[in-house]
């Protein structure tokens, strides 16, 4: 099982996720042509919500899912990935003001509508709240890997609440 800590920050990075996917849906219904960029936000969003919410209620569950060095490389990933979607979507619609009307008319994300333009701006700080939440997981996970192992099995935390860290008392002898 995975620490409580863990489980919260799964539970708050699952809300900004599905923000998240909801802006970039709309953003995709309502576009004309084809933007790579807001394409790979999609993907994004999607990998980070199948393999942190998703496996993490199987980590929960099924204690080997748990392994250290495989939650490290989920976090990491979808760490770099949502950074990546959050600057690539902040670079193409360059924040600028959404009542400028000659900024709209120009930039291919916005395509001449505030509306698009607000929504595109709301999923660049969704998309960097979920990278921030995937950073400290990925720390979380470091500390983890030091204390258990690569493949050893529980939390941090619940190691350190119980004592089994370091040399054993009297009383575990």
């Amino acid at each position: 099982m995975l620490a409580p800590v863990d489980n919260i920050l799964r539970i708050i990075n699952f809300l900004f996720l599905v923000i998240s996917i909801g802006l970039i849906s709309s953003l995709l219904n309502t576009q004309d042509g084809n933007s790579s960029r807001i394409n790979y936000c999609m993907f994004a969003v999607a990998y980070a919500i199948v393999t942190d919410s998703l496996y993490g209620v199987f980590a929960n569950f099924f204690e080997p899912l748990a392994w250290p060095l495989i939650l490290f490389s989920l976090d990491f990933l979808n760490f770099v990935f949502t950074f990546t979607a959050g600057t690539v979507l902040a670079v193409g619609i360059r924040a600028h003001s959404c009542r400028n009307q000659t900024y709209l008319d120009n930039n291919s994300i916005t395509q001449g509508s505030g509306n698009r333009c607000r929504e595109s701006q709301a999923a660049v700080a969704f998309l960097y709240f979920s990278c921030a939440i995937f950073l400290a997981k990925t720390l979380m996970s470091v500390f983890n890997m030091i204390s258990n192992g690569a493949f050893g099995s529980g939390s941090f935390s619940k190691r350190r609440r119980t004592g089994q860290v370091g040399v054993p008392t009297i009383s575990q002898v």
